[in-house]
């Protein structure tokens, strides 16, 4: 009996599947980019008002069954691609078949290829924390100040771009609270700012030919030595492709400043070119009634050539050029109807900039290259601070040789540099010049290892032989742990040195005079530690990313500056006797849906100086700081419109006598750009509602010449600003 009953069921089975099965058909197909034809693995296939779908396998393919008889809408979508939609009729096919062709999407969580650790890498794949800015964001930044690129560092988390002399507008970059010598600057992975070069460094230098810019966090002399305790930030730039890039840029601004700039870009055989042209100038602007300019007047002109070459499959070669000349001029420089019986205090700084880079690449074969690199600057300073002089000439060299190989689940690089830095001062004012000559050796090696499927840590370490301060062995570690493909965990420890120099912030304040130290100065050394979530996904039809980040930086032997002989405008540098101690945190997050993007970013930072049994609070660093960006771009209607808001939390301030700690302070914008074929339009409304400094004190602390000073800067001096222009892109 239970034989019959198990054979009864089992008839009744078949027969039920197969009523099922005369129900519904298969539906199947391959979801591939559009481009280059590659499988995508991972995307979405749904019937939209079903529960019906399934994801794409490593083929590209999916396959399940829907209802015959229907009239449904197929969906599919992936994280980086525009989403697609058709409509299927079921009742006209017996089994379903779709080749589907997804085209990129213009997102936030587009892939970047980044090489400021020394590899070609994806940024998902690097183990170390790199944050790409990427040409989108770029040219958004160009509209906004087309003469330099600091505006593009300053809104960036966990950066500030400090304004180091009210009077020259010179500035360095923050990373993470510390001070901007720590931190190193390099174009295409040359290291070609520091010293002299830094203070205007930012402000001189134009992004329209950059193509990314890529910073690395944290202590990183294991990759480049001196100067990188706090980080690195590289600006790459454009390359020659074979369609041809040229553009043209008019700017002007309510406050009577005007640029002009173009770029070409092409491609010839073997041969390939880019050439950057750019006019800069600057009126000077008196925001408020002191006769003091907020804005100081210059005049730059930049023109920097680049030559690339294939002699073969296997070796190429690039060589760039660069020249840049400006006149700077600040101070008291408004009119007043009243006689003076002393001259007015004025600075003027003129600038020469001369360099030469290039790079050779061998790659026998596709897992081996061998990279050489090459760069020399000089640049000579003349200025007049009041009726104080400072004549110098920096000579900046620097060489390098890389070997890589790839294996199988490990790439090696092996290097060595050479860096040579000499000032010599020209003052004959000073009785005694503030020349230095520096020369270092240096031995690197990086290993990157796949451990599995899912971890890769990264070894590096380098030898620094300095011919003032002796040896320095810098090694560093991170760790990458990506259990999936939307979360990944880093994990680096790192360490640092860096010679010291006069080059300080507080320098300006001294106007490079009477500057003094405690005998033999010594080297700074750090250790930092970061560790960071990162993960993205889709939310329906929303893409999402998210990344946390906390970091702790300690340094010893800082070379810091007496105060107390500040105010008597004597520059007093020595070592300090504890620990500069830097930590924090950052927090961003960033949301994509169609042509609307959100970008949300919150620091901390909390950075402290122990010395002579005082523990205090860093000057100029919020503790607190948000960001918020909304912008929607259409790239068929060419349009964009963006809003900016930037709150400033309080800082703690040093030779103020208004007050201890500044106010906090939001900053609004609003940009907006049209294009009509070949020409784009465009228009920026920076600080829309008049925050600066002046509202909140004077910004002279002083006479008009004997004892001028300004205060340090914690807000912007230049207040609202309007500025509008006109882009030709062919």
């Amino acid at each position: 009996m239970k034989l019959q009953l198990t054979v009864l069921f089992f008839f009744f089975t078949v027969l039920f599947s197969l009523s099922l099965q005369s129900q519904t058909i298969p539906l199947k197909g391959v979801v591939r980019d559009a481009d280059s034809f590659e499988p995508l693995t991972g995307a979405s296939v749904t019937l939209k008002g079903t529960t019906l779908g399934s994801s794409t396998n490593e083929e590209g393919e999916f396959s399940f069954s829907i209802p015959k008889d229907s009239i449904l809408l197929l969906n599919v979508s992936i994280i980086g691609y525009e989403e697609f939609e058709t409509e299927i009729n079921t009742a006209e096919h017996d089994s379903l078949f779709f080749m589907i062709e997804l085209e990129e999407e213009h997102l936030e969580e587009e892939e970047f290829i980044v090489t400021a650790t020394r590899t070609v890498r994806a940024i998902d794949d690097v183990p170390v924390r790199v944050e790409a800015i990427p040409q989108e964001e770029v040219e958004e930044k160009l509209l906004m100040t087309p003469s330099n690129v600091a505006m593009l560092l300053n809104e960036s988390t966990g950066m500030r771009v400090q304004t180091t002399s009210a009077t020259s507008n010179s500035a360095n970059l923050r990373i993470q609270g510390l001070a901007g010598r720590y931190t190193q600057l390099l174009t295409d992975g040359i290291p070609n700012f520091g010293g002299l070069s830094s203070g205007f460094s930012l402000t001189q230098l134009p992004p329209l030919n950059l193509r990314q810019v890529e910073v690395v966090k944290g202590a990183t002399s294991a990759l480049y030595g001196t100067d990188a305790i706090s980080g690195v930030v590289n600006f790459i730039t454009k390359v020659p492709q074979p369609e041809e890039e040229f553009q043209a840029l008019v700017n002007a601004t309510t406050q009577n400043g005007f640029d002009v700039a173009t770029f070409y870009s092409k491609q010839h055989g073997d041969i390939g070119t880019t050439i950057l042209v750019s006019r800069n100038t600057q009126d000077h602007a008196l925001v408020d009634d002191d006769m003091f300019a907020d804005v100081p007047e210059f005049k730059r002109f930049l023109v920097t050539p680049k030559l690339t070459y294939n002699f073969s499959e296997q070796l190429s070669a690039i060589v760039s050029f660069g020249y840049m000349e400006e006149e700077r001029t600040g101070g008291i420089l408004g009119f007043t109807s009243q006689p003076l019986t002393n001259p007015l205090y004025v600075e003027t700084i003129n600038t020469n900039r001369t360099d030469v880079a290039g790079s050779t690449k061998y790659e026998p074969s596709p897992d081996k290259a061998l990279l050489f690199k090459f760069a020399t600057a000089q640049l000579k300073r003349d200025a007049v601070f009041g009726t104080l002089p400072f004549n110098a000439t920096q000579s900046l060299f620097y060489s390098e040789l890389q070997y890589t190989v790839d294996y199988e689940k490990q790439t090696l690089v092996l290097g060595a540099a050479f860096t040579s830095d000499i000032l010599t001062d020209r003052t004959t004012t000073h009785s005694l010049p503030l020349d230095y000559r520096y020369n270092s050796f240096g031995l690197f090696v990086q290993d990157e290892l796949a451990l599995t499927e899912i971890t890769t840590i990264l070894l590096s370490g380098r030898l620094d032989a300095h011919n003032e301060f002796g040896t320095f062995i810098t090694p560093k570690i991170s760790a990458m742990v990506r259990p999936s493909s939307s979360l990944t965990m880093r994990l680096g420890i790192g360490t640092g040195f860096k010679a010291p120099t006069i080059f300080v912030e507080e320098i300006e304040e001294t106007r490079y005079q009477n500057i003094k130290t405690t005998g033999n100065l010594s080297a700074e050394g750090s250790q930092s530690l970061s560790f960071d979530v990162n993960w993205k996904t889709l939310i329906g039809e929303v893409g999402v990313t998210t990344n946390a980040a906390l970091y702790l930086t300690n340094i010893d032997r800082a070379l810091i500056a007496d105060d107390d002989s500040l105010a008597q405008n004597i520059l007093y540098l020595r070592n300090a006797d504890d620990r500069t101690f830097s930590r924090g945190g950052e927090l961003s997050l960033k949301l994509a849906y169609e042509d609307f993007k959100l970008s949300l970013g919150y620091t901390y930072t909390f950075a402290t100086q122990n010395d002579r049994n005082r523990i205090y609070e860093l000057a100029l660093n919020p503790r607190h700081s948000f960001g918020a960006i909304l912008f929607y771009e259409n790239h068929h209607q060419k349009f964009k419109i963006g809003l900016e808001n930037y709150w400033t939390g309080t800082q703690r301030l040093e030779r103020n006598p208004w007050r201890d700690y500044s106010p906090s302070y939001w900053i609004t914008g609003l940009i907006a750009e049209k294009g009509f074929g070949i020409v784009r339009l465009f228009v920026n409304f920076e600080n829309i509602f008049d925050t600066r400094q002046t509202r909140f004190e004077p910004i002279i602390d002083g006479d008009q010449l004997s004892t001028f000073r300004t205060l340090p800067i914690y807000a912007p001096l230049e207040g609202r600003v309007i500025n509008g222009g006109v882009r030709l892109i062919l």
